[in-house]
């Protein structure tokens, strides 16, 4: 018999009585008297509920207004298709490619065989790019306690979650999950704004390729050269009117740093930058302005796009040279690239006035949603300390 029973039996309890009420749980006893009651806590919880599903559909409108309705819907479908359904927030991942080692010029004679290695953005990681996001943003934002990296729940809060029903409990899960999935959002645009300067800056190279041939030009024999470096630059929105155009590779630049030699002369580079991949569907050979390497010699730049995706394009590029009342050309021949085009758009929109916008509204919807995971964090804590064993 418990020390409790003991002292009831001897009040002139009836043993079997007394037995019952000493084994009764203690937390039962401390609920009745408890100054704070549980559904406190509850009703905390369903706050934060609410605050996530709110700000989940207000950044959903917020992408919708900067990037359109079907972008939207590919961006919040990824991340479905990507991490499924379950709701273990620690293994949420955001894909996305390493862009770091694939700027700037390839050695001459070699040409793009692969994609840059795709790349997993962790909780862990998340958690670190989207609070750099708010400081960019002068936002103080502490992801600390929503605990999306290790898979536990503050103490309190989980002793709380013991003591309420399964809806309660099934709507802090869901609301968790939906303020671990904005972590990452914040973070995938906080990610490609990073890798933005590099690319920018540097190109992202397709090939370096060099051509050489002998032809005829009305009855004389020259060797002709052509060496081309060529590589791929995202466009960078002016007006802010401007469409962002996520996953359209229209209006992306292409960069020639072209080379021409003529017979014995020496090289002459050509130096050509921020040619439009496509403004249209249009598939016919565009050549630049013919430029003269001598007083009898004139070159120009050639290219033929035949086909773009959001991860290849597939180009031919020659050299035409003009001489002697006649023309005659190199080529490089045709090749398909693959780069991923819809990613480099993705990247490029970061410098939009748009996108910082969207990224600034994200970093304060999150920012709201963790003021009301913190008050329900308090509340579970007031709680404990006054009312658990």
């Amino acid at each position: 018999m418990s020390i409790r029973a003991t002292r009831l039996a001897r009040k002139g309890l009836p043993a079997a009585i007394a037995l019952a009420i000493g084994l009764a749980p203690t937390m039962a006893v401390a609920a009745d008297s408890c100054p704070i009651p549980v559904d406190d806590v509850k009703a905390a919880i369903e706050a934060f509920a609410s605050k996530a599903s709110s700000e989940e559909s207000n950044v959903e409108k917020d992408f919708k207004s900067a990037t359109g309705s079907d972008y939207t819907k590919f961006y919040f479908d990824h991340f479905i298709k990507v991490n499924g359904s379950g709701d273990d927030t620690t293994k949420f991942i955001t894909k996305a490619y390493d862009l770091t080692k694939f700027t700037g010029a390839l050695p001459e004679g070699q040409i793009q065989k692969a994609m840059p290695p795709s790349v997993s953005i962790s909780m862990s990681n998340a958690m670190e790019l989207a609070e750099a996001a708010a400081d960019e943003d002068n936002t103080k934002l502490d992801l600390a306690e929503l605990r999306c990296n290790p898979n536990t729940e503050d103490a309190a809060l989980s002793a709380a979650l013991d003591q309420l029903d399964g809806s309660t409990v099934d709507k802090f899960r869901k609301a968790k999950k939906t303020a671990c999935k904005l972590v990452h959002f914040a973070a995938d645009l906080q990610d490609k704004k990073r890798q933005l300067d590099k690319i920018r800056t540097e190109g992202y190279p397709l090939f370096h390729l060099k051509a050489k041939e002998k032809k005829g030009f009305n009855g004389k024999e020259r060797t002709i050269q052509l060496r081309a470096d060529l590589r791929l630059y995202p466009e960078y929105p002016g007006a802010e009117d401007n469409p962002v155009k996520f996953g359209d590779i229209r209006g992306l630049r292409l960069s020639y740093n072209s080379y021409f030699k003529w017979s014995d002369n020496n090289w002459e580079p050509l130096n050509i930058y921020q040619y439009l991949v496509s403004e249209s569907d249009e598939k016919d050979e565009v050549c630049f302005p013919k430029i003269k390497l001598s007083s009898s010699v004139k070159v120009a730049t050639c290219v033929r796009i035949s086909e773009i995706t959001s991860s290849s394009i597939k180009l031919k590029v020659r050299g035409k040279y003009w001489y002697n009342s006649d023309s005659s050309a190199v080529s490089l021949g045709e090749h398909k690239i693959p780069a991923p085009f819809g990613y480099l758009q993705d990247v490029s929109n970061m410098k939009d006035k748009k996108m910082e916008d969207l990224k600034e509204k994200l970093v304060g919807r999150l920012a709201s949603t963790m003021g009301k995971y913190g008050d329900m964090i308090e509340k579970a804590q007031e709680w404990k300390k006054a009312c658990g064993s």
